[in-house]
């Protein structure tokens, strides 16, 4: 089981609250942004930790680049992908990943 299963493990084992704590502890440490990608409309909205939380919800349209690999996030919890806030949080991207 690598970083980002153990984490993930720990994560769903918790209450509501205590995930929307351990989301709240992380944000300091996201890039998302700093990323070009990052725009007006995703700050307006509180939008970040894509890798965990899952895609934009209508703010990002196009792609201006990617930070995802040089993140504290991204790095702690040995991530796979990039492109979280275009194309889904790492969790579901593995899963399709295991699909035949």
């Amino acid at each position: 089981m690598d970083r980002f299963e153990t984490f993930m493990t720990g994560f769903r084992s918790l209450g509501h609250g205590a995930r929307a704590e351990s989301l709240a502890d992380l944000e300091p440490e996201c890039c998302c942004p700093e990323c070009p990608t990052y725009n007006d409309c995703t700050e307006g909205a509180g939008e970040r930790l894509y890798c965990l939380v899952g895609r934009s919800f209508g703010c990002v349209t196009e792609d201006l680049g990617c930070v995802c690999p040089g993140c504290a996030v991204h790095r702690e919890l040995d991530l796979q992908y990039r492109d979280y806030c275009l194309k889904g949080p790492e969790a579901a991207r593995r899963y399709e990943r295991s699909l035949p």
